[in-house]
């Protein structure tokens, strides 16, 4: 593994969902987050993305997805233990995602403690213009349902 730009791998408890995110920078830059909107605080979140890395999400099963507020976001959760596993958008042609690294176990990254992040202030196009300059890009891969 290439220790300053390393591939880490996660799953949720059950092992249904495989995450992979291959980082395009040290893992000593990633900022892990605690964004405190309702939902991300009762999953107890501690989410990161890279922008210039790669993320591949790789499902037994057809994930399930839930959508809140402002439905921008597609939150994905496993659907057989229920873990809270990242959100998802597409836009601008692009499949992108932020990865909740506590829900999946994602060492090292899951040790850290998480910086509070607070949006709820933003405008849909702040959030937009955040997420399309922050979130990894994704592929995302459910072999069931």
């Amino acid at each position: 593994m290439n220790q300053t730009h390393p591939t880490l791998r996660g799953a949720c408890h059950c092992g249904a969902v495989q995450a992979e995110l291959r980082l395009g920078r040290p893992v000593a830059d990633l900022t892990v987050r605690a964004c405190q909107c309702g939902f991300c605080r009762r999953h107890g979140a501690a989410n990161v993305s890279d922008a210039a890395g790669a993320l591949t999400l790789r499902s037994r099963l057809r994930l399930t997805r839930y959508r809140f507020a402002s439905g921008a976001t597609e939150v994905l959760l496993c659907p057989a233990c229920g873990v809270y596993v990242g959100g998802m958008i597409e836009a601008e042609g692009r499949r992108l995602a932020t990865l909740n690294v506590a829900g999946l176990a994602m060492a090292p990254l899951n040790a850290r403690t998480p910086e509070p992040a607070e949006y709820g202030d933003e405008t849909p196009a702040a959030r937009l213009a955040r997420r399309l300059r922050l979130w990894t890009p994704v592929e995302l891969v459910e072999d069931g349902g």
